[in-house]
């Protein structure tokens, strides 16, 4: 069986191929500080990126190829999706009420017309960098995974440069503390002056463990500390997910696996793992825009990632 399960492995890396992104050359300013001056803002501005910029690749559950561009949104518009793919070429905001689904991934989708798979990595890159505003391109109905983290958007918008804009930040903040419990998964939000992750990760196997890691959002230590990590993968779940239609688009690189006796995949940091949840969380999140708060986390996922997010909706002023 094992073999069995490695030999989907190396064909769902074959059918991977290579992720390749770069950045227009233009240096269109969309929404951005007008280069003659205009009206000074007192307090934080919002954030586009600069340029246009691409990525090639393929869907981490569909398999399918995929070409992104991501370019500058205006003021106030946030993240929103556009299937180039369809008639019409549908657009799909990243907001709360767009959450389609939360199995294995976060989907958005606008009632049954159009929807787009496994945002979480992307959303985490944009918010972890800053950005406020952006649009993003598909020509299919997955984002692409690139190597399993986040790592290669923030390279990308990196090489697509920050915009300041002409609007002020808005940033939710939390009269009340609010959480969300499932069967042995805990998520809370307490108010705070910042953006701050606490996360357990617990599992029964010998070389995973139980993890922890806490970190104050910053674009520096996100780069760094959070955005390089990749998700879990267990051998012995891989053949059946891909018998589902999952996983289609994975292999060894983009995930560290774990099979009956150890890691069969080198980690990037010892405590991965639970990074990963961190990165997930803050791309879950991100639907809601700037936030403050202190998210404390154990054993949650993207469901109850969801849940929180329309608690901090319905509680939240900014």
């Amino acid at each position: 069986m094992a073999n069995n399960m490695r030999r989907s492995v190396k064909i769902a890396r074959q059918n991977a191929g290579n992720w390749t992104g770069r950045a227009n050359q233009s240096d269109e300013r969309i929404g951005g500080t007008p280069p003659g001056g205009g009206e000074e803002l007192s307090g934080p501005q919002q954030m586009t990126i600069r340029q246009p910029a691409f990525l090639e690749g393929v869907g981490l559950h569909t398999g399918r190829a995929v070409r992104m561009a991501v370019k500058p949104g205006k003021p106030d518009s946030g993240f929103t999706f556009v299937r180039t793919d369809l008639a019409g070429s549908p657009e799909i905001k990243a907001s709360v009420e767009n959450i389609a689904q939360t199995v294995r991934c976060t989907t958005l989708g606008r009632g049954g017309e159009a929807e787009v798979q496994t945002v979480e990595h992307l959303l985490a890159a944009l918010a972890g960098l800053g950005i406020d505003n952006a649009v993003i391109e598909l020509n299919a109905p997955e984002v692409p995974v690139a190597d399993g983290s986040a790592a290669a958007f923030v390279a990308l918008l990196e090489r697509a440069g920050m915009a300041p804009q002409q609007a002020p930040r808005r940033i939710l903040s939390l009269p009340e503390a609010v959480w969300i419990t499932g069967k042995d998964s805990h998520l809370v939000a307490l108010p705070a002056d910042t953006f701050k992750v606490s996360f357990v990760f617990t599992n029964r196997h010998p070389a995973v463990g139980n993890q922890y890691a806490e970190f104050v959002l910053e674009p520096g230590n996100f780069k760094r500390e959070i955005a390089p990590a990749r998700t879990i993968g267990f051998m012995h779940e891989i053949e059946a997910l891909q018998k589902q239609g999952l996983a289609l688009g994975g292999n060894l690189d983009i995930a560290v696996v774990v099979g009956e006796e150890g890691y069969l995949s080198p980690p990037r940091f010892p405590d991965e793992i639970v990074r990963h949840k961190i990165l997930d969380l803050i791309g879950d999140l991100a639907v809601l825009g700037p936030l403050h708060a202190h998210i404390i986390g154990l054993r949650s996922g993207h469901s109850l990632d969801a849940l929180l997010a329309r608690k901090i909706q319905e509680v939240a002023s900014g």
